[in-house]
């Protein structure tokens, strides 16, 4: 009993002085991390759904990327890629690509490439291209003819 008693005692004394003194130590070296943030972030992670309406394989698909910008200057931005694409019944594909835009006063002109694992383990690239024109009627010029008549 009385060496219970006194392996109690010593117990409790060493976890008194460790408690002060970690005290002390914690106010003396806690320094806290900051991170800056930036104010328009280079990188994201993209989750994308699609379910085909028509065609011949209308199974859903799930991409989750991770895209980190590249170029982001005059109306050009460029972005590399890499994820996994995801569909029932198969296993997860892993793919890499990269794309670009760039944009004009009334359109853009984009393409991409992408490159994943095809049947047999082999690479099998995909690439495309898009763009798109806005026509805009000026207000001005419908208010003078509107005036003219």
């Amino acid at each position: 009993m009385k060496f219970i008693a006194l392996a109690v005692a010593l117990f409790c004394a060493v976890a008194y002085v460790t408690a002060e003194f970690g005290e002390e130590q914690l106010l003396e070296t806690y320094n806290p991390v900051r991170f800056r943030r930036e104010a328009n972030p280079q990188g994201s992670v993209v989750i994308r759904g699609e379910k085909p309406l028509s065609g011949p394989d209308r199974r859903p698909s799930l991409d989750i990327d991770y895209q980190q910008r590249i170029i982001d200057r005059n109306g050009l931005n460029a972005n590399a890629y890499g994820g996994l694409n995801v569909r029932p019944g198969q296993s997860a594909q892993p793919h890499v690509g990269l794309n670009a835009e760039r944009r004009f006063k009334d359109g853009f002109i984009g393409g991409f490439g992408q490159v994943q694992r095809g049947p047999g383990g082999r690479p099998s690239p995909t690439f495309g291209l898009n763009g798109g024109f806005r026509f805009r009627r000026d207000v001005d010029e419908v208010v003078e003819q509107g005036e003219e008549e």
